[in-house]
Order: C-alpha cells, then sequence, then structure tokens
C-alpha cells in the first residue's frame, strides 16, 4: 500500500467585518476570491452566480467554517438565478443574510421568491440603495437591513435617502467607509451598522480541500434521478471519498442544528434528504465546473482500500457489533485525511465533527476501532511480528492469511470502483 502526491485544491474565502456603532463585530460579510490576493474579479452574470455558489459550497463543505464565525451573522451576496433555484435551500437560515442588489429586482420572479424565502425564516439585506421612493417599499419591507455604499451617492443626496429610511425602522449599514470623516458623517446621520476600509479590510481565509471528481458528483445525480435505494447511494459514495469528507462537514455543521453527530455515510444520506443532497451535489457540479480534473488521487485511492479494510475487518472480527462496520470505515478514511490536507489530526476531527469513539479511535487507538487502526498501520508498516500479536488477542483469534485475504477483497472493491468511474 503506497501512496503518490495528493492532489489537492486551495480554497479561498475573503470574510469583511460588518461593526455596530460601539466598533462591536455583528457580522461578516462573505466575499468570492480565486487566490490569496485579496480581490476577485466578476465579469458578468454567470460568473456572480459561479461566484455565490462557491462562497457557499466552501463555507458550508469544505472548509467547515459554519462552525467557527460563531454568533456572527454571514452576509453572503445571491443574485437572482441563485435564489430562484433549490440551491438556496442549503443555506441555514438560522446564521446567514442573503444580500441582494437592489437592482437584481428587475427580474419579476425575485421578489416573491424572496418573499417566500422569507416565510421560511431566511434574513435579506438589500444593498446598492441609492433611491427612497415609495416604488421601492415592497423590496424595502422585504429586509431587515438595508445597505448604502456612501461611496456612490452625493453628500447631499445620502442624507435625504438616509432619513427617508431611518422612518421606516429598518437598520441602515454604510458600506465603503474609508476615513475617519466618513465615520464621523455616517454616525451623524444615524447609522446603525458599518463596513470599510475604515475598520478592516477583507481577511483571505485559505484552506485545502480534495476535489471530488466530476464523475463521481454526475454517478450520484443519476442515482438520485432515476430514486435508486440508499444502498447504491451509499456505495457510490463510498468510491468518492472527497464526497464523503464534505458530506460530513455539511450534515455535521451547526446549520443541520442536530443534536447527535452523525457517524456513518447511509445516515447522512437519511439525515440531509435526498431533495437537498441533490440540490448540494448540483451546486458542487456548479461551483467547480466542468473543469474539475476526475482523475484518481492516489491517497484517496488509499483511503478507500484503509476504509473497506477495516470495515471487512469489523465485520469479521465484531460480528455481534454490525454499527462498528460503518464506524471502522469512518475511521480508516479519517485516518489519511490529515496526509491529504495537510492539516493536524485534531483540526480535522474538529471540522467533521466527528463522533467521541471515531475521535478516539483516531487518536488513542484504545478502543475497538481503534485497534483495527493500529492493526493496520501495523500492517502497512511491515511490523509482521506486531501484526501476529495484534491478532492473536482476538477470539477467535485470526493469521495473518486471513488478513490478506480481506486485503485481497479490498483491493477487488477499490477496483471495482475504478472501473465504474
Amino acid at each position: 500500500m503506497t501512496t503518490g502526491p495528493a492532489q489537492l485544491r486551495e480554497t479561498f474565502l475573503g470574510r469583511q467585518p460588518i461593526l455596530d456603532r460601539d466598533q462591536t463585530l455583528f457580522g461578516y460579510e462573505l466575499l468570492f476570491r480565486t487566490s490569496a490576493e485579496n480581490r476577485t474579479q466578476i465579469d458578468n452574470a454567470a460568473s456572480s452566480e459561479r461566484a455565490t455558489a462557491e462562497v457557499v459550497c466552501t463555507m458550508f463543505t469544505e472548509l467547515g467554517l459554519a462552525d467557527v464565525l460563531g454568533p456572527a451573522r454571514s452576509f453572503i451576496n445571491a443574485g437572482a438565478e441563485f435564489l430562484i433555484s433549490d440551491f438556496v435551500g442549503l443555506l441555514p437560515a438560522s446564521c446567514v443574510v442573503l444580500e441582494v442588489d437592489i437592482n437584481a429586482f428587475s427580474n419579476a420572479q425575485l421578489l416573491p421568491r424572496c418573499q417566500e424565502l422569507k416565510a421560511q425564516g431566511y434574513a435579506f439585506s438589500v444593498a446598492g440603495i441609492t433611491d427612497a421612493g415609495e416604488a421601492l417599499a415592497p423590496i424595502f419591507d422585504l429586509a431587515t437591513w438595508l445597505k448604502i455604499d456612501i461611496g456612490s451617492v452625493a453628500h447631499d443626496r445620502l442624507q435625504t435617502i438616509v432619513h427617508a429610511l431611518i422612518a421606516t425602522r429598518h437598520s441602515l449599514i454604510a458600506s465603503r467607509v474609508e476615513t475617519p470623516s466618513q465615520r464621523e458623517l455616517c454616525l451623524l446621520l444615524g447609522f446603525d451598522l458599518f463596513q470599510g476600509y475604515y475598520f478592516a479590510r477583507p481577511e483571505v481565509i485559505q484552506g485545502r480541500t480534495l476535489d471530488a471528481s466530476t464523475q463521481g458528483i454526475l454517478r450520484l445525480l443519476h442515482l438520485l434521478t432515476a430514486d435508486a435505494g440508499t444502498t447504491a447511494l451509499e456505495t457510490a459514495f463510498c468510491s468518492e471519498p472527497a464526497l464523503i469528507v464534505n458530506l460530513l462537514r455539511l450534515v455535521n455543521s451547526v446549520g443541520m442544528g442536530l443534536r447527535n453527530r452523525v457517524t456513518s455515510i447511509r445516515q447522512a444520506i437519511t439525515v440531509i434528504g435526498r431533495k437537498p443532497l441533490q440540490r448540494w451535489l448540483q451546486l458542487l457540479l456548479f461551483s467547480h465546473g466542468q473543469a474539475a480534473d476526475p482523475a484518481r488521487n492516489p491517497l484517496l485511492q488509499l483511503a478507500a482500500l484503509r476504509a473497506r479494510l477495516m470495515e471487512l475487518l469489523a465485520h469479521r472480527l465484531h460480528p455481534a457489533a454490525p454499527q462498528l462496520a460503518d464506524e471502522a470505515f469512518l475511521t480508516g478514511l479519517v485516518s489519511l485525511l490529515p496526509a491529504a490536507l495537510g492539516l493536524p489530526l485534531e483540526e480535522v476531527i474538529k471540522q467533521l465533527a466527528l463522533a467521541d469513539d471515531i475521535s478516539l479511535a483516531l487518536t488513542q487507538q484504545t478502543n475497538a476501532i481503534g485497534k483495527l487502526l493500529r492493526l493496520l498501520e501495523r500492517y502497512d508498516d511491515g511490523d509482521f511480528q506486531a501484526v501476529g500479536w495484534l491478532l492473536a488477542g482476538y477470539t477467535p483469534a485470526i493469521d495473518a492469511g486471513v488478513l490478506n485475504q480481506l486485503l485481497t477483497e479490498a483491493l477487488v472493491w477499490v477496483q471495482q470502483l475504478d472501473t465504474e468511474n
């Protein structure tokens, strides 16, 4: 069992704070970034929609940022196409604010769709405001926050607009506040929240994520469209370790509101539900585009092999505890993620919100699953004396021949996955 160089994708996310009148953190606006350089270029509506999809995927499934933003709200720029689609249903209404440019409401479908989303618990911020006329009242009624780019409105006009909007009892956000005099002006005018370079430039958060193959995503979408059974979906996920990682991040994020952490692929599929699962896969496909490299990652192949071998061992050595097989599979998979992502094991465990039994198996190897992991690590190291000693501890004891047989079964399984891809 050898590894090749891991194929990773760098992910980036801009995060600019929004502060209250006391300069206390209120929330963050999350910004699309393609590199560590603190800027981006969005040329048209299509790339804008893709930028929104990329922010959503990065935040909630790739970098696991839903857990590190704490109580702060996350303002996400959302265009008409994204909001009208089912993709928006992936966002947890409890911690995001959908920020919509007022010009987007030229799409006649957008306002009724946003009203529908508001009834479902989503909060809105309307940006790009340069007028406060009565004709805009239905749009303003939709929002909790109204944002004005103070750099795009003349001083006398700004005062008139702000006074009119204060009467609507909305919370007003001043954006592009870049100088002390602009801050003082916004305070005097009555703005509630502030954003701009005077307070803080956007912080670029960088991480590493494992890319799922386009073929794997398409295969799962086909199965969902064909109303395939949960077992078929579970098998398809097993061929895509990167998707398993992101699925666990998604279902164990704060937005799902679960009391107990998900510990198996089958459980994750059941918890998220088929329609949201389909939305998520479509969003991944949309955000990454058709240029995603479907080539197999050698390290992911090894992770799949170890996961399957641990699952087979759990079935063989603990027949009276079938639930251990699912936990063993995930433990084997996650055990190689630190090398793939270049992150400490503790950080991987935190991002995936793993169950206590799996965390214990990975860190201390003292429980039943942990002992299986220790056995396979000794096997990979070629320490056959330790392997024999560990195998002898089971009742009934098994020998290295049985382990080799199970390894052959696992290898055949991985090869079959490659053939399906």
